[in-house]
């Protein structure tokens, strides 16, 4: 009858968390969602009563011996977290955010051609240079 009485803890994806998941592209590494942790809280969305969930990876963090058991538990370890996104009371699965791929690349970066620019007029407005 009241949430306080129900228990936190890893769960495996539900049917349509998994299909979400692969719908979204699995992590690289990750053969299928049943691999995968979830982790709940309550919360609101929008006004809406919604489930916030983290997808996280349960080898990575048996590997770094890493106990989760509470949402908050993956705060100090965000490099475990896959997946993050909310369940909406009807069970449709909305992700909002995705792990960056270790493929992706930061494009580089060059130098501002300065002679091409009259900062000085934005930065002094009304100076003679």
């Amino acid at each position: 009858m009241f949430g306080f009485k129900r228990k936190s803890g890893v769960r495996s994806p539900s049917a349509a968390m998994s299909r979400a998941l692969e719908t979204d592209g699995l992590p690289a590494g990750v053969d299928a969602a049943a691999a995968l942790g979830v982790i709940e809280t309550r919360g609101n969305y929008a006004g809406r009563g919604v489930s916030y969930v983290r997808v996280f990876d349960r080898a990575g963090a048996a590997a770094r011996e890493v106990d989760v058991q509470t949402f908050g538990d993956l705060d100090a370890h965000p490099d475990l977290v896959l997946r993050m996104g909310h369940v909406e009371k009807d069970g449709t699965v909305v992700i909002t955010w995705r792990a960056p791929s270790p493929e992706a690349r930061t494009p580089a970066r060059e130098q501002a051609d300065r002679t091409t620019h009259d900062d000085g007029n934005f930065v002094f407005p009304g100076q003679a240079r």
